[in-house]
């Protein structure tokens, strides 16, 4: 449905462009018209204003052979029809040509024009396409010229340019109501989109928990198994002394389970709260360590940084997810950084490891949905992804540094004091 609005707009759009397109042509061309027949129409005047052809106002000899000439010139050309011209003989005005015009009129009754008449301009009731033209010399009019003006392609160029008028403000109303139609489409896509974008935190975090919980067993079987064998070493020892042991052995357990809050982090909704980073880095790390190995793990945490706005588990998520990813990269052995500093308005965490590094075809794509270097029973494809879009939604940003030899990830996130202008 979409690829079909998407469709309609481009052709309306098409349309409109063409249709505007052709309207501008129109116009220059109806513009160009207009100009040549005003240029023709002044140049015509010029030449029947010659006192040549009408002579002095005052005199009554009339050049009618240079009127004939002129007008089987001009008569029928181009822009021009059947001409009238007049002489004023004081508040007279006679007809010189055509020269039989006057008694043709005299003769025509008031209802009926004859043959010869019919195609000239009548100077008492000139017709609509006639205009009317002084002949002027020396600041003297002498008469008038009437011509009947062929305005044809004229008529038909504004003809044409009021109908494709009308197409043009139909295809824009139809191209409006698609774009409002695909409106709707994008902005019920972008919500959509929002809720599977959430949806697939949640199946990360899941999957990450699942592997996690996979690995719970392994902790909490050490503290069980000492507990069991206390529990048979009753009868042998001191009760004292297994006592304490058995206390020992469960303040393990559930300190565990404690730094694990494994339920908690699968939830992982809530309102966000100002959180010690420091804090949440070092409960990441207890999250993870049953894949540590033999990997030698050095904190630089600083002293004295702000809170950050964040739901924690969120935060431990991309924690979390980063220091496994260093963790599975060194193979069990290696050693992993994790620093933690302000800068100026911000705090910034980076997490480096002596791995192989990435290959810098992939450094590109790290961050892409479904884009991973491990094998499928090994990995989503999305952790990076999604811990890339939980930290935008926090004001923050992530980056990734590697050459070769070992990778660093750089989070960076703005303090207490920056959030009020983070939009």
């Amino acid at each position: 449905m979409t690829r079909r609005w998407n469709t309609g707009v481009v052709f309306y759009g098409i349309s409109v462009v063409i249709i505007a397109v052709s309207l501008a042509a129109l116009f220059q061309l109806l513009r160009r018209f207009e100009f040549d027949l005003e240029t023709n129409v002044a140049a015509l005047q010029r030449v029947f204003s010659d006192e040549g052809v009408l002579k002095n106002p005052s005199d009554p000899l009339i050049s009618f052979a240079d009127i004939e000439e002129l007008a089987d010139k001009f008569e029928d050309y181009g822009y021009f029809g059947r001409l009238t011209v007049t002489k004023l003989f004081g508040d007279n005005e006679r007809v010189v040509y055509p020269f039989y015009f006057p008694a043709l009129l005299s003769d025509a009754d008031s209802s009926t024009t004859t043959k010869e008449l019919a195609g000239h301009p009548v100077p008492a009731n000139p017709p609509r396409d006639a205009r009317k033209l002084a002949l002027e010399s020396r600041g003297q009019t002498l008469g008038y010229l009437y011509v009947r003006l062929r305005e044809g392609p004229l008529e038909t160029v504004r003809l044409v340019i009021a109908s494709l008028s009308v197409l043009l403000v139909g295809a824009m109303g139809l191209l409006a109501m698609q774009f409002r139609r695909q409106e709707k489409v994008i902005s019920r896509t972008s919500v959509e989109l929002e809720e599977k974008r959430r949806e697939l935190v949640r199946v990360e975090r899941l999957a990450l928990a699942g592997q996690l919980s996979a690995n719970i067993l392994h902790d909490l079987r050490k503290p069980v198994l000492n507990i069991k064998n206390e529990l048979q070493d009753l009868g042998a020892g001191s009760v004292a002394v297994s006592a304490g042991n058995l206390r020992e052995q469960v303040d393990i357990f559930f300190e565990i389970l404690r730094d694990l809050s494994l339920e908690r982090f699968v939830r992982a909704e809530g309102e966000g709260e100002y959180v010690d980073l420091n804090d949440l880095l070092r409960r990441s790390l207890a999250l993870v360590r049953y894949e540590r190995g033999n990997v030698e793990v050095e904190t630089s945490f600083g002293d004295g940084l702000k809170p950050v706005l964040a739901v924690p588990a969120r935060l431990i998520q991309v924690f979390s997810n980063l220091i496994l990813n260093a963790y599975q990269a060194m193979d069990g052995s290696g050693q992993l950084k994790v620093v933690s500093r302000a800068a100026g308005g911000s705090v910034v965490v980076e997490i480096a490891d002596s791995g192989p590094g990435i290959p810098s075809e992939n450094l590109q794509r790290v961050f892409e949905p479904f884009f991973t270097t491990k094998p499928e029973q090994a990995g989503t494809g999305l952790g990076l992804y999604i811990s890339r879009d939980i930290l935008r939604e926090m004001g923050g940003q992530i980056e990734v540094e590697s050459s070769g030899a070992g990778t660093t990830f750089r989070i960076t996130l703005p303090v207490e004091g920056q959030l009020a202008g983070h939009g």
